[in-house]
């Protein structure tokens, strides 16, 4: 992957990551960056050493970006000064939020599992569009992620249904995929778009990120490009999401959900209500222990990381821990000693 980006940017970039709010649950650790409220999503790859490799772009997290259509105006989030950002942590994940006196956009990351996995391994990404106004918007969204992991392969991306993806494609809604996978030697990043819980784009794109970032919503797919930008990016590449304009009333709200994360053919279930306590719990009392010692050893290590965190926040927060929570983590902590006991 080739960036071109001067000094000061890079500076700029140095600056603005000092404010940063963190969020990790199982395999998947989250960054947002609360001056710009670019979002970084990593993959625990070492458990002991607590090593992480980023699923998306992180050198500069303003790469990939959410572009908002209100009647016709766009506005990239996050950079638009009409809007007032804001990011919390929640117990399933991350809440963002774009405040504007006429549109309120959230951003909710929530900790998911695939299909079949023990831990989170991904995200549920939901976008909420909420007219707040006295009048009826026309409201669309833009979503572009900034893609890097296949992009030293030969394979750059693939499909459930398409083996290679080497230059420039547009998924429309008729089309069987449900999601592109980019892989990388460690990690591979994954991006569902349709099936149980997802709200299918009107479009998909796979493209160079230059032209995707220089072409402020529609875009004219070229099957003759491949993600090369001659002089100014070369193999860089990127996933941009599409939900087109669509009226909404006074006072309603327009939502549209996609799951990413690690690779599972399988795909991410249709998101739950579970807190991070029923995450944790599932995953310790409720699941069976691991085959070997080893990986055993680590989901465990995982386990306590998330319950220690779980704890410390219900502690910052304040008020009142619930007696059912409160049994819940002696439960937990009852079943990491027992297992312990087989390491």
């Amino acid at each position: 992957m080739m960036r071109i980006i001067g000094s000061a940017v890079l500076l700029l970039s140095c600056v603005v990551g000092l404010s940063a709010l963190e969020a990790r649950e199982g395999l998947v650790k989250v960054v947002v960056n609360e001056t710009t409220a670019r979002v970084s999503i990593y993959k625990l790859i070492d458990v002991a050493k607590g090593r992480y490799e980023p699923l998306v772009f992180d050198q500069d997290p303003r790469t990939s970006f959410i572009t908002l259509s209100a009647d016709g105006r766009l506005s990239k989030l996050g950079d638009a000064s009409e809007f007032r950002l804001t990011a919390a942590r929640t117990d399933t994940g991350v809440r963002i939020e774009f405040r504007s006196s006429s549109i309120v956009v959230r951003q909710l990351l929530d900790f998911a599992k695939s299909e079949g996995s023990a831990l989170a391994d991904g995200l549920r990404v939901t976008m909420e569009l909420e007219n707040v106004s006295e009048r009826e918007y026309s409201l669309g969204l833009r979503y572009l992620i900034d893609t890097w992991l296949g992009e030293k392969s030969g394979t750059p991306f693939f499909t459930d249904k398409k083996p290679r993806i080497a230059e420039e494609t547009a998924i429309l809604p008729a089309a069987e995929d449900a999601w592109v996978a980019t892989p990388g030697d460690r990690a591979s990043l994954m991006v569902q778009f349709a099936g149980p819980g997802v709200d299918r784009p009107d479009q998909v794109v796979i493209a160079n990120w230059k032209r995707l970032t220089d072409t402020p919503w529609s875009f004219d797919v070229n099957p003759q490009r491949n993600f090369t930008l001659v002089p100014y990016s070369i193999n860089d590449s990127a996933i941009a999401l599409f939900w087109q304009p669509a009226p909404v009333a006074r006072g309603a709200t327009r939502r549209m959900s996609f799951a990413m994360g690690s690779l599972n053919e399988r795909g991410y279930p249709a998101s739950s209500s579970k807190t991070a306590t029923d995450a944790i719990f599932a995953s310790t009392v409720l699941g069976t222990s691991p085959p070997d010692a080893l990986t055993s050893m680590s989901a465990d290590l995982v386990a306590v990381r998330d319950l220690v965190a779980r704890i410390d926040r219900a502690v910052a927060e304040g008020g009142t821990i619930s007696d059912d929570e409160l049994a819940a983590w002696r439960k937990i902590l009852d079943r990491l000693e027992e297992r312990k006991k087989g390491y």
